[in-house]
């Protein structure tokens, strides 16, 4: 797993306004807490935050550089636990949460998956279904994979993969249970299957058979005998 380094200044308590201020010049609140330690609120660039992600991506290992007005700059190893992006703005980054972290302490951490290949069930009308995109794994920081590389060419049409199947190695627990399945081929659903749930949706969608004679609105000849008789 890949480290790198990071600024980020100590920052005092801020209103709603001057929070929105700081975003617009492209600085990002952040707070660091854990191993005991009081929660910090820090100030992070926006630019470099992005840059980190892009390269190193969300489990990377990060030296973090905290400065503050009138103290020596405190070092300290962290990863993020938590980003809250834009769903609006394109690569804007409202808050972020890093955790401190032990280099000797395993912690749990989720890794992507990279499907690698072209199914042969689905060159047979197959439909590939990626069931999930993550597994969960506990491992010291420095053994973080970057991702699980998994080969689905061999999957023909009903086959699966679990997370049973993936190759963590010695020092990498897995957490995700192991009968999890995270890709499929699914079989192709036949026109023949499809015909009977048309006809049913027609048949429920019709008004009830009206017997001949009989109107909407009309009393039947048993119901006019009911009422003389009465």
């Amino acid at each position: 797993m890949e480290r790198m380094e990071m600024e980020a200044k100590k920052r005092p308590s801020m209103t709603k306004g001057e929070r929105k201020q700081m975003r617009s010049e492209d600085l990002v609140p952040a707070v660091i807490y854990g191993r005991g330690d009081d929660s910090l609120p820090l100030t992070v660039d926006g630019r470099t935050l992005r840059q980190v992600l892009t390269t190193g991506g969300s489990n990377v290992l990060l030296d973090l550089k905290v400065k503050a007005r009138g103290k020596k700059t405190k070092q300290e190893t962290v990863m993020f636990r938590d980003i809250q992006r834009d769903i609006l703005v394109q690569d804007r980054i409202l808050h972020v949460d890093f955790i401190r972290i032990s280099m000797t302490d395993k912690i749990e951490v989720s890794v992507h998956l990279n499907f690698v290949g072209e199914p042969v069930g689905t060159e047979e009308g197959g439909v590939l279904s990626m069931v999930t995109r993550v597994v969960d794994v506990k491992c010291l920081p420095g053994d973080i994979p970057e991702q699980f590389d998994i080969d689905i060419s061999a999957l023909n049409i009903g086959d699966s993969i679990t997370a049973e199947s993936l190759v963590l190695g010695d020092d990498i627990e897995l957490i995700t249970p192991p009968d999890t399945t995270l890709a499929q081929v699914l079989a192709p659903m036949a026109e023949e299957e499809l015909e009977p749930a048309v006809e049913e949706e027609l048949e429920e969608g019709e008004e009830p058979a009206v017997e001949e004679g009989e109107e909407k609105g009309e009393e039947t000849p048993a119901a006019e005998e009911t009422e003389e008789e009465s």
